[in-house]
C-alpha cells in the first residue's frame, strides 16, 4: 500500500539564526537551492526519513516551517502571502498528503489542525510527536491527532494513561554521514567534550548544569560548545508578569480569555515561573559558541569521551538524541546511568554509565588513562548505533505503524 508522507517539523532558533549568517548567500534562492542546502547541514532529523522512506517506496516530503527565508522562497514561487501557518497550509494543499507527521506539534495542534484537515480532505492520518516537557493543555491540543509518537517510554506510559494511542521510537544516527564526518575534519582532538543546551527549568537542565559546574570545579579539563539559553533582564520581567497574570485567570475560570489574549496566550501552557540559570560564570567562561548538525559530529567524531546527561524530564529512562550521535560519530560515550539503558547499549562494553557527578569524574579518568579501552569501547558504540540505532531502521519502524492505521 502506497502513500503521500509529508514531515513537519522546526528547527531550532538559534540554530537558523546561525545557519543564515553563515550562509547568507542562500537567501533569495529557489526553494529548492535552499532546501537542499538546509537539509545538507544535517541538523536534527533533517530529511532523513523523509530519504528512507522513499526508500520503501513512499512519495515523501519534508517542510521546515519556521525556516524564515526557505518558506518565503515556495510562498513567492508559489504566489502565496502570509504567516507561517498559512504558508505551510498552502504548502500542504498543493501536496495533497495522506499521511502528515507534525514533529512541531507545540505550535501546529487543536482546532488548526482539525480545519487542516476540513480543508484537506486527502490526510487520512495527522500524526503528532511529544519529546520535551509538556502541560495539560498540551495533552488536550494533542487529542486532535490520530495518534502520538513519543521519545521515551516515559513519555508513552504518561501519554497512554492520558488517554491518547501512542507509540514509541527513539531517535537514531544517519549512518550515511560517516564520510561527510570524517573527511577533512578540522576539529581539534580533545580528551573530554561537552556539546548540547543549558535551558532553566526544573523539567529541563537544572541538574545538567549542576553536574557541568562539579566537573569544572573538580579541574576535569573539558572541551564545551554550550547553547546557553539566557532572558534579558526586561524580558523576563514580561514574561513573568504573564505568567502570573495567566495563573491568576486560569484560577478564576477565565481560562479561555487567558488563551486568547496576546503574550498571555504564550504563558498559559507553562507550569512554573520562567526564570534563568544562575551561578553560569564558570561554564560561560569555558563555553564555546555552540555546534549543530554537521559541523557537532565533526567535533564529536574528534573527542575520545563525550559527555551526556539527559534533560530532567527523562526522569529514569535514558531517551535523548545525544546517545546516538555521540556513539554514532565513533566518540566513547559516557552518560548518565537509567533504567532501560541496557536495552539500547551494553553498558561497560559499547558505553560508560555514571551514577553520580563523583562517579562521572572517575569513569572519565579511568577512559582517559586506558587509552585503548576507551577506544573499543567508542568502536562497540559505533557499530551498535551503525546497525540498530539508524533512520533506516527507525524509517521501517514508522512505515509499519502508518501502514497499520491505514489498512
Amino acid at each position: 500500500m502506497s502513500y503521500r508522507f509529508v514531515k513537519v517539523t522546526s528547527f531550532y532558533r538559534d540554530f537558523l539564526w546561525q545557519y543564515y549568517a553563515a550562509h547568507p548567500q542562500v537567501i533569495g534562492q529557489t526553494y529548492e537551492n535552499q532546501y537542499r542546502h538546509l537539509m545538507n547541514q544535517a541538523f536534527g532529523w533533517s530529511d532523513f526519513y523523509a530519504r528512507h522512506l522513499r526508500i520503501l517506496g513512499v512519495e515523501s516530503y519534508e517542510i521546515v516551517f519556521n525556516a524564515e527565508h526557505l518558506q518565503q522562497a515556495w510562498a513567492r514561487e508559489h504566489g502565496v502571502t502570509g504567516s507561517f501557518k498559512e504558508i505551510l497550509s498552502a504548502q500542504l494543499q498543493v501536496l495533497q498528503p495522506d499521511v502528515v507527521y507534525f514533529q512541531e506539534s507545540y505550535k501546529l495542534n487543536g482546532e488548526w489542525i482539525s480545519h487542516l484537515r476540513e480543508r484537506i480532505p486527502s490526510i487520512k492520518q495527522a500524526i503528532g510527536y511529544c519529546c520535551a516537557p509538556y502541560s495539560l493543555e498540551n495533552v488536550k491540543q494533542f487529542k486532535v491527532f490520530d495518534y502520538m509518537i513519543v521519545c521515551s517510554p516515559l513519555f508513552y506510559q504518561e501519554l497512554q494513561k492520558k488517554g491518547l494511542q501512542v507509540y514509541q521510537m527513539y531517535h537514531g544516527f544517519e549512518a550515511s554521514l560517516i564520510p561527510l564526518i570524517t573527511s577533512g575534519n578540522q576539529y581539534p582532538f580533545v580528551d573530554f567534550l561537552f556539546t548540547g543546551s543549558l535551558v532553566p527549568g526544573s523539567e529541563y537542565h537544572d541538574t545538567r548544569q549542576r553536574v557541568l559546574q562539579h566537573l569544572i570545579n573538580s579541574n576535569v579539563a573539558m572541551d564545551v560548545y554550550a547553547n546557553i539559553i539566557t532572558i534579558k533582564k526586561e524580558d523576563l520581567f514580561l514574561r513573568q508578569l504573564a505568567y502570573m497574570s495567566a495563573a491568576l485567570l486560569k484560577k478564576t475560570g477565565l481560562g479561555s480569555l487567558a488563551q486568547s489574549l496576546p503574550h498571555i496566550n504564550k504563558a498559559y501552557a507553562l507550569h512554573e515561573m520562567p526564570r534563568n540559570l544562575k551561578n553560569l560564570e564558570d561554564i560561560q567562561k569555558r563555553a564555546k559558541p555552540p555546534l549543530f548538525g554537521l559541523e557537532m559530529f565533526k567535533a564529536l567524531a574528534h573527542a575520545k569521551v563525550s559527555f551526556n546527561i539527559h534533560g530532567d524530564v527523562a526522569g529514569e529512562y535514558a531517551a535523548n538524541v545525544r546517545l546516538f550521535e555521540v556513539t554514532g560519530a565513533g566518540s566513547c560515550l559516557l552518560t548518565d546511568w537509567k533504567k532501560n539503558i541496557h536495552e539500547l547499549f551494553e553498558p561497560d562494553t559499547e558505553i560508560v554509565t555514571y551514577r553520580s557527578p563523583d562517579e562521572c569524574i572517575e569513569k572519565v579518568r579511568w577512559l582517559l588513562d586506558h587509552k585503548e579501552e576507551c577506544s573499543a569501547i567508542a568502536k562497540k558504540g559505533q557499530k551498535r548505533t551503525l546497525r540498530d540505532h539508524n533512520y533506516n531502521n527507525r524509517a521501517a519502524q514508522l512505515h509499519e505503524i502508518i501502514l497499520k492505521h491505514l489498512r
